[in-house]
């Protein structure tokens, strides 16, 4: 009998045979580490083996089996005594009695598992009470950095079991031999090793992670204190901007968390990923920075928040240059949390409900607000019947007595006029509130010969819109294990999992709130009494299915170092990823009836369809390196080598069927009609070899220097290799002589770097998805109208192909920067400023002009460059008062990118061009509207329309403006209004010197940039006792945004609506109204008066409150007789308030404010609660 298994099932296998390896490791690992006896410790069986060697070695070889640890004078043992034994499971006495009765030592078991040792007729002066004159006894205090006691702390002696744990007051008394190494361990703060030689009584201050933190900074492949760090990097420690958010994904965390980085996202939805940039406008054809989790590869949306200890920024080229082809533009460096060696067990678990609400969306005129507005803008009767002086009348009827008509409208000769309508946007469509669950699960732990932490993390996300076609779940499993397995050789291995499921709605949102106030929502009754839905946004979701994608992510990391000398580390690091997308989309041809028409609409069997795709990525790298680090007097040298290649293969697959059988049942099979398919498939692979050269003397003076030879698949072979080369020298100020007496000052630093980095990255006109240059140009298939008479087949012609390219190769990115590193008043102000330079050459762009001879269009080349100039401030303030404990951190950039070089001769507007500051927006400068006085008298009619302008009255061409339109300036001076010919170049004629109409810009000039400029954040916080309180507002001080849209204007179509922020429109009894004149279904002059202009240039500048958290933590006495180590309760509100300009309903943090309205981001009230074992 034979089993098939699927590639699926065999990686499920796969996937839980490794989890139940790890599992197996590490329980093994900490049995080992942890035995306990019940027989006494002679009773304690060991295996050993000792070769001519020392009894002394022996016994420390037992020490290391056994729990135990021996006391002995040093004239008991001869040190000349050598001895040659082999043990295989005996106990401890046997061993013992074999090996020291050949001595003449005995040996005596005291408290604590001490065994004394002493020569046969001294044993007598041992007392029962242990009291010998070579042992004592060392008592103390521990506290943190502000002097608060810590209870709990683990105490114990280096190499042995034996130990204790401080009491309430921080207090612990333990004894020991003199030499002996104390370690103190406690969850959160950095392990420390005290010797014990004259010094009987400690006051031990265990520093926190997050300080120490601050006092190392990760950088490409290690670690560097940050005062001696010469680049531009900026980190913060995750709990300090996540602390107790409920935060589904790890990016919105930071977002406002460090200066020059960019956290924007397009959508509030669940699952809505985030959009990352580092130091402003990249690229031309895109591009975005490198995150790396672990040293692997990985999107931030595939990590849990929980997970991160900490996140470091590299902004210059001498800090990124080390990661080469794919470090651009900036690399995200997150750390994630590990056990800590000699750790005891720690599990921890949080949980948090939140309800999340809708923000910002805009209020509905009413529907006689919207009926009479048609009336006035000269609508005299709807498509569907409706007559405006009776339906006007209707309303009245139905003001006074609403009562009268249950159903919301009302029937007046054979047509229906609603008259109810909603305050709200939306109220169809999305239900009051929305739901975010998350729990998070952990374990951590190390012995003297390993660590680990494996966690577990769920999420399940509720959006507003009705019904379960609004949701995000994620299920996260991360493992990091690390064994020691000699003082050489250290093995780490990471695994991380993701698997999520979207299901998106089936509309579109702005579509949604766009819906007609009057359209009625729920059923129609039909003659039989059954009922059929409207096709309302809200019905839609309800009775359609929803299309839902499916995402699994598998990474696996480990890596090996050893070090065979002091000053020598060699290290190899593998990454396998996989990765899982599936697709799957349904139309079911619901029936409706017309919600604005009353009449029905039939579902279509033949276009019920399913749609299905799947796609799948293998991805391989690879990372060997060798450091070499050493000090020679006051000179200290580090040298970095070595090779990294990654590889990644990706394929598709997508199909499909119309005409189901049972659209309940979607599938290929169960189908009449025709099916479809095609695939795609794409690989790429880079190869680099990297150094770097560090050197300081005295840590004052610092010079690195940084290349990098990179090769990419994506370039044409001849032109895939380039070298990179970086260099950042830094001057610390305070460690020079002459500040010693500048006790103020705990750090003054200056640094330079200048760089290159090559680019081969390209993005598709999203900006996001990844492109890929093309090695030759394919002819395009089109099918033409001619049918071939012989075989009843249409004709298929062929484009002409593009010029070929075989001579593109890599964008170099440099970087100038300058910077500052400040800290005070030992280091509770800390601070940094940067200035920098950023040129993107050798962008691909369009080539050279060729003659038209040739009737080809110039292939893209290696022809277009930019710039970026910019600045970044950050300070940050630590302190206390008395029992309060606070902190405020700030921090603002900005920066402006420009077009230096492209070929764009005739000046075209649509495309880039020399001199422009990337962002620009063109329109006209507005100058009021037309009055009643700007026309000759009598000309105008009863409509006011038509008439004659006075003149010496602006003119405007293919326009008869009216009262009540928009007037613009004649900025080009030729009297007429005009949009010019889309070209930069205004020409003159060469007699008169007098604009040529129709060239050139026109009347329009540059009245806005919508680059976000001057992005700020402010994140504070305070702890007294159990309190803590955690405020954070985050936002852009300038930006401007056109919108164009209905939720913007208002759009005088009866099938469309109209906002209550919109009734201030233009009429001859409203003339300073904030809206021009509107015309019956958007005739006359409705667009004129809405092009791109001054007066509705809007201000995309904001602050958000972003997050207050509030929490209390119980105290420790009340849990010291349970298991429970920690209890905390916290409240927290996420997007609490925002202050802007733009009309309800548009949110100015969302990329992108061209459509004006998107998936609002939601208000979140949310509990929870953490606790630890």
């Amino acid at each position: 009998m034979s089993k098939n298994f699927s590639n699926k099932t065999i990686f499920k296998i796969m996937k839980f045979s490794f989890i139940q390896l790890v599992l197996l490791t590490i329980t093994i690992n900490m049995c080992y580490s942890n035995t306990s006896y019940g027989q006494g410790p002679l009773a304690e069986r060991v295996s050993l083996s000792v070769k001519n060697g020392s009894i002394k070695n022996l016994l420390q070889l037992i020490e290391s089996q056994a729990n135990v640890t021996f006391s002995y004078q040093a004239q008991v043992i001869s040190s000349k005594a050598k001895i040659n034994a082999e043990f295989k499971n005996e106990t401890l006495e046997e061993v013992l009695n074999k090996v020291l009765s050949s001595q003449d030592i005995k040996f005596q078991v005291l408290r604590n598992n001490q065994i004394v040792l002493n020569k046969s007729n001294n044993l007598e002066n041992t007392t029962a009470t242990g009291a010998i004159d070579y042992q004592q006894t060392v008592t103390g205090k521990v506290v943190d950095e502000t002097g608060i006691p810590m209870p709990g702390v683990n105490v114990f002696k280096k190499g042995g079991k034996a130990g204790t744990v401080t009491d309430i007051d921080g207090g612990f008394s333990i004894t020991v031999n003199k030499g002996d190494v104390l370690i103190f361990t406690y969850l959160g703060f950095v392990n420390q090793e005290i010797q014990i030689k004259d010094n009987t009584n400690l006051k031990v201050v265990l520093k926190s992670e997050a300080a120490a933190l601050n006092d190392v900074v990760i950088v490409g492949f290690g670690a560097q204190k940050r005062a001696n760090v010469s680049g531009s990097v900026a980190s913060v420690k995750m709990s300090e901007v996540l602390g107790d958010r409920p935060i589904t994904g790890a990016a919105s965390a930071i977002q406002g968390a460090l200066p020059g980085l960019q956290v924007v996202s397009g959508s509030g939805r669940p699952g809505q990923g985030f959009d990352l940039q580092i130091r402003g406008f990249q690229s031309i054809n895109g591009g975005a920075p490198l995150v790396l989790v672990n040293n692997v590869p990985m999107s931030m949306d595939n990590i849990n928040p929980k997970d991160i200890e900490s996140v470091t920024v590299l902004k210059d080229a001498a800090a990124t240059s080390i990661y080469g082809a794919r470090a651009a533009f900036g690399v995200i460096l997150i750390t994630t949390k590990t056990g800590k060696k000699n750790q005891e067990i720690q599990v921890d678990y949080s949980t948090s409900s939140s309800i999340d609400y809708a923000t910002n969306l805009p209020k509905k005129a009413s529907v006689y607000d919207f009926v009479n507005a048609l009336n006035t803008w000269g609508t005299t009767g709807f498509w569907t019947n409706q007559d405006i002086p009776t339906w006007k009348g209707a309303l009245d009827a139905y003001k006074l007595n609403p009562k009268d008509y249950p159903s919301g409208s009302t029937v007046i000769n054979n047509v229906t006029y609603p008259l109810a309508g909603n305050d709200e946007a939306g109220k169809d469509f999305y239900s009051d509130l929305g739901t975010t669950t998350i729990h998070n699960l952990s374990i951590s732990g190390g012995s003297e010969k390993s660590d680990f932490r494996m966690s577990a993390g769920y999420t399940k996300q509720d959006g507003i819109i009705v019904t379960e076609n609004d949701s995000f779940k994620r299920f996260t499993l991360n493992t990091d294990y690390r064994t020691y397995i000699s003082e050489k050789l250290t093995f780490d291995m990471n695994a991380n999992y993701l698997s999520s499921l979207t299901k998106n709605p089936i509309g579109n949102y702005y579509n949604y709130i766009t819906f007609p106030a009057y359209a009625p929502t729920g059923f129609q009754t039909q003659a039989d009494g059954s009922l059929i839905p409207y096709n309302t946004p809200g019905n839609m979701e309800r009775f359609g299915v929803a299309p839902q994608t499916q995402r699994d992510n598998l990474r696996f990391f480990s890596k090996i170092e050893y070090k065979p000398l002091k000053s020598v580390s060699l290290v190899g690091e593998y990454t396998y990823g996989y990765a899982t997308s599936n697709y799957k989309g349904v139309n079911n041809q619901a029936t409706f009836i017309d919600a604005l028409r009353y009449t029905p609409l039939l579902g279509d069997p033949t276009k019920t369809g399913v749609n299905l795709s799947n796609g799948q990525t293998r991805y391989n790298a690879a990372n060997f390196y060798a450091k070499f680090k050493q000090k020679v007097a006051d000179h200290n040298f580090e040298i970095l080598t070595g090779f990294n290649n990654e590889m990644s293969k990706s394929s598709s697959l997508d199909g499909g069927v119309i005409s189901l059988i049972d659209p309940t049942l979607p599938s290929i099979d169960l189908a009449t009609g025709t099916e479809y398919a095609n695939d795609s498939y794409n690989n790429w692979s880079v190869m680099g070899f990297f150094g770097r050269f560090g050197y300081n003397y005295k840590e004052r003076y610092f010079l690195e220097a940084n290349g990098r030879r990179d090769g990419s698949s994506r370039f044409p072979e001849s032109q895939r290799w380039g070298f990179f080369p970086s260099a950042s020298v830094a001057w610390n100020v305070t460690n020079e002589s002459f500040m010693e007496n500048v006790t103020a000052l705990s750090l003054f630093k200056l640094r330079a770097s200048l760089g290159e980095i090559g680019n081969q990255d390209i993005r598709k006109s999203d900006g996001v998805t990844p492109e890929y240059y093309g090695f030759f140009e394919g002819l395009s298939g089109v099918q033409s109208g001619w049918i071939d008479p012989s075989t009843g087949i249409k004709y298929t012609s062929l484009s002409t192909p593009a010029l070929v390219r075989n001579n593109f190769t890599w964008e170099t990115v440099r970087t100038l920067n300058y910077g500052i590193d400040l800290g005070a008043f030992s280091n509770r102000l800390t601070g940094s400023f940067d200035l920098f330079k950023r040129q993107t050459l050798n962008m691909l762009g369009p080539g050279a002009s060729l003659p038209t001879i040739l009737g080809a269009t110039p292939p893209l080349q290696n022809a277009a460059d930019l710039e970026v100039n910019g600045w970044e401030l950050e300070m940050k303030w630590r302190s206390k008062i008395n029992a309060v404990s606070y902190y405020v951190g700030f921090n603002l950039s900005d920066s402006q990118a420009k077009i230096t070089r492209y070929n764009n001769a005739a000046g075209l507007l649509g495309d880039y061009y020399v001199g422009q500051k990337i962002g620009e927006i063109y329109g006209y400068v507005t100058d009021g509207y037309y009055t009643n006085d700007d026309f000759v008298t009598g000309t105008l009619n009863s409509s006011l329309q038509n008439g004659t302008l006075k003149p010496g009255v602006v003119t405007v061409q293919g326009v008869n403006p009216n009262p009540g339109d928009i007037k613009y300036k004649d900025l080009n001076g030729d009297g007429i209004i005009n949009s010019g010919n889309n070209t930069l170049y205004t020409q003159y004629d060469k007699v008169t010197g007098a604009v040529i109409p129709n060239t050139g810009l026109g009347d329009r000039k540059v009245i806005g940039n919508n680059t976000r400029r001057y992005q700020y954040g402010l994140n504070t916080g305070a702890s007294y006792k159990g309190f803590d309180l955690s405020v954070f507002i985050q936002g852009v001080g300038k930006r401007d945004v056109w919108l164009s849209n209905d939720v913007v204007f208002p759009y005088p179509g009866e099938f469309s609506i109209m906002y209550a922020h919109q009734l201030d429109y233009w009429t001859p009894e409203n003339t300073d109204a904030y809206y021009p004149r509107n015309y019956a279904r958007g005739g006359g002059n409705y667009g004129y008066s809405r092009r791109v202009q001054t007066k509705y240039l809007a201000d995309g500048s904001y602050v958000r409150l972003k997050n207050i958290t509030l929490g209390y933590s119980l105290p420790k006495e009340i849990l010291k007789k349970s298991l429970i180590k920690s209890v905390k309760l916290y409240f927290s509100g996420e997007n609490l308030f925002t202050y802007d300009h733009l009309p309800d309903g548009i949110n100015t943090e969302l990329t992108d404010l061209g459509s004006g309205a998107n998936y609002p981001f939601l208000k979140q009230y949310s509990f929870g609660v953490n606790v630890s074992f």
